[in-house]
């Protein structure tokens, strides 16, 4: 590995642990999802119309989609703070 990779490598947080926090808090929200979907408590009487499977599936892939590429956004964003502020202390 020359010096510039070793460089821009250097205290930057691996993007695999952005990844795995991405899928741990998908899965807190899909639990939540799913949980709020299945229990609401309502009056008696009053029907409520509650998502096809299908449409639970789909959400819930959404769910961890958009956190998954939420977290490596964030992770783009601070390995781009920490490279800018490394060259500011050079």
């Amino acid at each position: 590995m020359n010096k510039k990779q070793n460089d821009t490598h250097d205290n930057v947080p691996s993007r695999k642990s952005f990844i795995l926090t991405g899928v741990a808090v998908g899965a807190l929200i899909s639990v939540w999802y799913l949980y709020r979907l299945h229990l609401q408590k309502t009056m008696p009487g009053v029907y409520v119309k509650i998502d096809p499977l299908w449409a639970q599936f789909v959400n819930v892939a959404l769910i961890f989609f958009a956190s998954i590429f939420q977290f490596s956004l964030l992770h783009k964003l601070v390995a781009f703070i920490i490279r800018r502020l490394k060259r500011k202390r050079q």
